[in-house]
């Protein structure tokens, strides 16, 4: 049963961290602009200056930054949402708390898919964001939320044993 308990906690954590991290993007927005803009407008890049990906200024910086935005605030309430299911099936037998991860399998695994998907992959690979302070800065906590949601996403995936402890 604390097993149920911990998936539960975690998922719920997962969803409630990124949704905390994106109010606080909001309550900042010039400056949630301003360090999307610098990464995205590769400002900074002087080690590799020439990139496959254009620089991106202007307004499509807020078009960027509401993308990632809209996946954090989907991260978090899938999380919070699949929390809730399995908070709600923790008396259920092995099969039904079963069938009741997968919203907090999909909230877990969007973590992942925002953290190491759009900070790693484009922010850190395609837009060289690890050659500046900010975007280092940005793309080492970004490793880590990542991680985060991959770890949940793995607890969760782990089967329970039909024998009651």
């Amino acid at each position: 049963m604390i097993d149920r308990y911990l998936k539960t906690a975690f998922v719920a954590s997962l969803g409630l961290m990124a949704l905390l991290y994106v109010i606080h993007n909001i309550m900042n927005i010039d400056q949630a602009y301003g360090a999307v803009g610098y990464v995205l407008g590769m400002e900074g890049n002087e080690l590799f200056d020439n990139n496959l990906l254009p620089a991106i200024t202007g307004s499509a910086v807020f078009v960027f930054a509401w993308t990632i935005f809209a996946f954090e605030i989907a991260t978090g309430l899938i999380c919070l949402w699949g929390a809730w299911q399995l908070w709600s099936a923790r008396g259920a037998d092995a099969a039904g708390f079963e069938a009741a991860k997968s919203m907090a399998k999909l909230g877990a695994g969007l973590s992942v898919v925002t953290w190491f998907g759009l900070f790693g992959t484009f922010g850190g690979a395609g837009y060289q964001m690890w050659q500046n302070e900010i975007g280092a800065g940005s793309l080492g906590d970004a490793f880590k939320f990542s991680v985060w949601g991959l770890l949940v996403l793995i607890y969760l995936g782990q089967r329970e044993s039909e024998v009651a402890a």
